[in-house]
């Protein structure tokens, strides 16, 4: 006769029961993940939703009133002075020529020898 251990059928039921119960409590995680997404996905459409509606009526809103007649002309966004040679870092530093007072020559025994100016 054919000899055969036909073995135990009880450690392959358990084992059938656990893969049952694992693919259970997967299909379960799944359907809580599908409801969250399900949930964010109408959050986010309402927001939407608002956010379309607001836009809308920006967009059929009156322009702005015209600029007064007393204005003669807009001043220009950027100074010209800035793209021409001499513009950038030095139009915002302090000449110092021009913007001082005459310098008065100080006296001090520490530099008594190296600095000698004499202003004209």
């Amino acid at each position: 006769m054919c000899g055969g251990g036909g073995g135990s059928n009880r450690a392959n039921d358990e084992a059938k029961e656990a893969a049952e119960k694992r693919h259970q409590e997967n299909l379960a995680l799944q359907k809580e993940q599908m409801a969250e997404q399900k949930r964010q996905f109408e959050v986010t459409r309402e927001e939407n939703k608002t956010r379309y509606t607001e836009q809308k009526a920006e967009a059929k809103a009156a322009p702005p009133p015209p600029p007064e007649k007393t204005a003669a002309v807009a001043a220009p966004a950027l100074d010209s002075k800035r793209w021409t040679k001499g513009g950038g870092r030095k139009q915002f530093r302090n000449d110092p020529v021009k913007d001082s007072p005459k310098q008065q020559v100080t006296k001090s025994s520490s530099h008594a020898a190296k600095s000698l100016y004499i202003p004209t």
